[in-house]
């Protein structure tokens, strides 16, 4: 074994399908497709099992820590909402900490840790959402996007369907209201294979804000792996996604992607692992304009987009809800006329894995 890497039996019943680390990288949770999730510690230089418990009825698919980017400014304000008798139910990273999950069985949950309960009790952690997958095609992948003490949601079934989440109130992750939802692309074939992926851009500050400094601090971008395609979404003024652009020239599917930290570079870098063998890296350029037409590249964000319509707040309930409405029709999102930004890529590298399948990718933290 390599010095640096630490080996260690996670103890699970049948194959490790997930393992992630927390933002501070001493945190791993690990799920299986024995239907369990386990939470372990870095301690004494050691990995130590925190707790274990059946999450799911079914593999697990994804999992991903919620866990805010904390700069001097937010974590002066959540110091200040720990402070206020008013706040004091508010359950933020100070109190815990969340992680979402994706199972085989339709479901979507949030867990909730509860630091009262002991280690290796099977009851550190507790769902506190639980959400049914439209159309009876699992969720494959989730992620969380942390602004300020701000939170969304994002997840994509086996069949292309996206949904962005954000909580009914900033003071709790038990209920959640959709922001936006739509397929990402044609629904496939059935009994035919698919990959779908769904990341959100996780730098403090997006780079259409840096871009232009008056546009929406708290924008929201997204990389998705669309079956042999990777697409970039962001928010337009009415907070609702587009299709920004479209990174092509894969040669299979593509398993995973990743968006590198970093916008003081000024552009964009997202990385694809395909099943061609292939890892490949893009650069993405964003540029102010006043129409959404076609970028420099010859790429198109694609057709108009559906006007914006008022959200309404919706309590518990709303898994079932969104179950039982019929995924929209539209393949993508683009722009509309008036969008402020264009975009453009060009890839700046193809690796070759030599092996057949490239399933998971990731930058370092600082993106090099």
């Amino acid at each position: 074994m390599s010095s640096g890497f630490a080996d260690f039996d996670a103890g699970h019943r049948d194959l490790v399908s997930v393992t992630k680390f927390n933002f501070y990288g001493n945190r791993i949770v690990t799920a299986s497709s024995d239907h369990r999730m386990k939470v372990w510690d870095q301690k004494d230089g050691e990995w130590q099992l925190t707790d274990t418990w059946r999450a799911h009825n079914a593999e697990i698919r994804d999992v991903s820590f919620q866990t805010p980017l904390f700069t001097p400014c937010t974590l002066h304000m959540a110091i200040d909402r720990l402070l206020t008798p008013a706040q004091a139910t508010w359950n933020g990273p100070f109190t815990g900490q969340h992680i979402g999950s994706v199972g085989e069985d339709m479901k979507c949950k949030i867990w909730q840790e509860d630091v009262t309960q002991p280690p290796n009790s099977g009851r550190r952690f507790r769902s506190i959402f639980r959400m049914t997958a439209p159309q009876r095609h699992p969720f494959v992948s989730i992620d969380f996007r942390n602004v300020d003490l701000e939170s969304w949601l994002a997840v994509i079934t086996r069949d292309g369907y996206l949904m962005v989440m954000e909580p009914v109130s900033p003071d709790s992750l038990a209920d959640w209201q959709p922001l936006d939802q739509f397929r990402v692309c044609a629904a496939p074939q059935r009994g035919e294979e698919t990959s779908f992926k769904v990341q959100f851009h996780h730098d403090p500050a997006d780079i259409t804000h840096s871009v232009l400094p008056s546009w929406d601090r708290k924008s929201l971008s997204l990389v998705v792996a669309a079956m042999d395609s990777v697409k970039v979404y962001r928010t337009d003024a009415n907070r609702r996604f587009y299709h920004a652009i479209e990174l092509n020239g894969h040669g299979g599917l593509v398993r995973d992607i990743s968006w590198a930290n970093g916008s003081v570079r000024g552009h964009d870098l997202i990385a694809s692992g395909c099943k061609d063998g292939f890892v490949r890296i893009f650069e993405v350029y964003t540029s102010v304009s006043n129409n959404g037409s076609q970028n420099a590249n010859g790429s198109h964000a694609g057709p108009i987009t559906q006007p914006s319509s008022n959200r309404t707040t919706t309590q518990s309930g709303i898994g079932s809800a969104l179950a039982n409405r019929a995924p929209a029709s539209m393949a993508s999102r683009s722009a509309t006329d008036d969008n402020q930004f264009k975009h453009s890529y060009k890839e700046v590298a193809c690796l070759d894995s030599k092996h057949l399948d490239v399933w998971q990718v990731g930058f370092s933290y600082a993106g090099q």
